[in-house]
């Protein structure tokens, strides 16, 4: 009989953790399957971003940003956000999927998980400007948000700071 009740709680346990991992990958929304195309304008776009001076204190809404922690913390974040903006760059002007950029997002989000929350958050808000320069309008599948950060009407994703919309990019490198 005591087996019984271990046997059972061992599968209630298990059932608990399998709608739970569940219930934990429902809220990243599925990556987009648009394909774009990279051209001179999204070029220019980008490069101005790469040549950006990044994570600087800002106060753009909905949230501000203090600056990165440390000089080495800053160096794996701009070489996160670059890399990608360097990899997009290397390809010829053409169709570009959103499935390729939002693995390269995912590459680079991961040489950041050790960084404090608030680093982690602005590589992600630039990986997410990234997505907006080339003209993504889907989900990259890689975030999850709660309900403090709205996405725009037709899009996957929210603001990035500083955005007016998803056409209207904050002045780059103010």
């Amino acid at each position: 009989m005591r087996t019984f009740f271990v046997l059972v709680a061992l599968l209630a346990l298990v059932a608990v953790c399998v709608v739970g991992l569940w219930k934990y990958s429902n809220l990243f929304a599925r990556p987009s399957q648009e394909t774009v195309q990279l051209d001179t304008n999204k070029r220019h776009a980008l490069n101005g971003l790469r040549k950006e001076e990044k994570f600087k204190p800002h106060d753009y809404p909905p949230l501000g940003y203090t600056g990165i922690a440390s000089r080495e913390e800053g160096a794996i974040a701009r070489a996160a956000v670059n890399d990608v903006i360097d990899s997009i760059l290397a390809r010829e002007d053409g169709p570009i999927s959103a499935i390729t950029v939002s693995d390269l997002i995912g590459r680079s989000m991961k040489r950041v998980g050790q960084l404090e929350t608030e680093d982690r958050d602005r590589t992600a808000d630039y990986m997410i400007e990234v997505w907006y320069l080339l003209g993504f309008k889907g989900s990259t599948g890689r975030f999850a948000y709660g309900t403090a950060l709205q996405r725009p009407e037709g899009y996957g994703e929210p603001l990035p700071p500083g955005w007016k919309s998803p056409t209207e990019p904050r002045p780059v490198g103010q």
